[in-house]
């Protein structure tokens, strides 16, 4: 009897001939895909047993240690954290580039030697590896678990290029302190910037505030102007004068509200703080001198003698004047 003469049974005859050779190549597929998994795992395990532990850290530690300070940092650049890490490269996956990670006040800096090459010659030298970033606002440093969750480490990035670094075993702690070193640097650094925006605010205000005179016994209006660096025509403006004329103990405006006047402040910027003493915001150091004017207002911010700001200054800005 034929199979392929349209009847029923032939055509179930051909559709079972159909699934099972779709299931034969699914099978084949699947004992593919099992001994492509079967094979990576080999070869991690190979090389983690044959090749991880092969390499002398100490030694590496040493030498990248040495490079470290005679080679890379520059003149009067102290280490403020160093740790022990390694680096795994995709090209030497198995056999982690151990060397020292290091913090300044300028920069962060890595250092490690490249494993030997086991067909090498035992007197070639180790390919050395470096890198580095400036250690300002853009450097970021993150802890985290790293290389398939298997060692504690950072990565280290700025605005366009990261590197990752894990702890040797045993030297955990010497990462998570550089790291954390790192961030009180920083947070030092924004807090004396903010510090120092502050200062300029208020400086910035004194400087804007309305400066008065009281007149004293020989004054003329030309030389209180020009004492305040002003004209006789903007003294009179200001105070509403159809004249020169001036009467001691009179109230004069040497400078309207809003026009900045050269300070006289003793002022000190804030300066980022070093990393291993982080020092507090600078305060402006002004002599509290404060005298009750003739009116019975008081007097403040840096003026001479005779010269008195609004009472709207700044209160930690305070002035001496001569009634």
């Amino acid at each position: 009897m034929r199979l392929d003469d349209g009847t029923p049974f032939a055509r179930k005859s051909i559709a079972m001939k159909e699934t099972e050779g779709l299931f034969r190549f699914v099978r084949l597929v699947k004992w593919v895909a099992l001994g492509v998994i079967t094979l990576a795992a080999g070869v991690i395990v190979v090389g983690y047993l044959f090749f991880v532990r092969a390499v002398n850290k100490q030694e590496s530690w040493t030498d990248a240690e040495r490079e470290l300070r005679g080679g890379m940092l520059q003149y009067g650049e102290p280490i403020v954290k160093l740790a022990h890490v390694y680096v795994r490269r995709p090209t030497n996956y198995f056999r982690g580039a151990n060397g020292v990670l290091a913090v300044t006040p300028r920069r962060v800096l890595y250092v490690g030697l490249e494993p030997r090459d086991k067909l090498a010659s035992a007197d070639a030298p180790p390919a050395i590896l470096t890198s580095e970033f400036p250690n300002d606002s853009t450097l970021s440093i993150t802890r985290h678990r790293v290389y398939l969750m298997t060692a504690r480490g950072v990565t280290v990035s700025d605005h366009d290029r990261s590197e990752t670094f894990a702890a040797a075993r045993g030297y955990e702690t010497e990462l998570d302190s550089l790291a954390a070193s790192v961030q009180r640097y920083h947070d030092a650094a924004r807090h004396a910037a903010d510090a120092e925006r502050a200062l300029r605010a208020q400086v910035d205000s004194i400087l804007r505030a309305p400066l008065f005179y009281v007149v004293r016994r020989g004054d003329a209006l030309s030389t209180i102007a020009a004492r305040f660096g002003a004209t006789p025509d903007e003294i009179r403006t200001w105070n509403h004068l159809s004249g020169d004329r001036v009467k001691i103990g009179q109230r004069l405006t040497v400078k309207p509200e809003g026009i900045r006047a050269p300070s006289r402040l003793p002022v000190q910027a804030a300066t980022t703080p070093a990393m291993t003493a982080p020092s507090p915001p600078i305060s402006p150091a002004i002599p509290p001198a404060t005298t009750a004017a003739p009116d019975g207002g008081a007097s403040r911010a840096p003026t001479p003698a005779g010269a008195t700001h609004s009472t709207s200054s700044v209160p930690a800005a305070t002035s001496h004047r001569t009634p």
